[in-house]
């Protein structure tokens, strides 16, 4: 067993950068322990931008009915965290807007690393909430039957643990307001 990829069940396994200079933090393991305990599940929609989709009008040069390209959806587990977006209301405070302006909630996904993905979550993906109460992880009809939010990904980025390891991923979203 590679020393790069220690066990969840043994993260006493040395994986410093440094021989010798440990850091005593297994960050895999960690984030597994966090959204295993205050995680849940969500779906990625990756879209390949080589292959239009069934909806896309040559003609138009436009997508009618559905998105402009093909994608596949994905089932992981992640933490949300909401973004406050208000920079002239004092902190804290809840203020009305002005009339004709609308307040699009940011917020931050933490998505385990799973190495089954084809692909990398990448800019432009979307994330679907879904509402799910069961102890085993859905499958991706049953997850897309329970939809409850869209986020559109303004930018994704892997983070690297020990050795350059791949850890989680860091996704900050905005609320797909027009539900493309």
């Amino acid at each position: 067993m590679s020393n790069l990829y220690p066990k969840i069940g043994n993260p006493n396994v040395s994986t410093a950068l440094y021989p010798g200079i440990h850091t005593g933090i297994d960050l895999r393991y960690e984030m597994d322990l966090l959204l295993r305990e205050f995680g849940y599940h969500i779906v990625i929609r990756h879209f390949d931008k080589t292959k239009r989709s069934k909806y896309w009008n040559q003609t138009t040069r436009e997508a009618v009915g559905g998105p402009a390209w093909e994608y596949t959806d994905h089932v992981v587990r992640a933490r949300k965290v909401l973004r406050q977006t208000e920079v002239d209301s004092p902190a804290g405070l809840e203020m009305p807007h002005p009339a004709g302006l609308l307040s699009i909630p940011q917020v931050t996904f933490y998505v385990k690393w799973d190495s089954t993905l084809p692909y990398d979550i990448c800019n432009e993906d979307l994330i679907l909430e879904i509402s799910w109460n069961s102890s085993r992880a859905p499958n991706v009809s049953e997850a897309i039957s329970n939809v409850t939010n869209r986020y559109n990904i303004l930018e994704a980025a892997d983070l690297l643990g020990d050795s350059g390891r791949r850890e989680y991923y860091i996704c900050l979203t905005r609320v797909d307001i027009g539900g493309k």
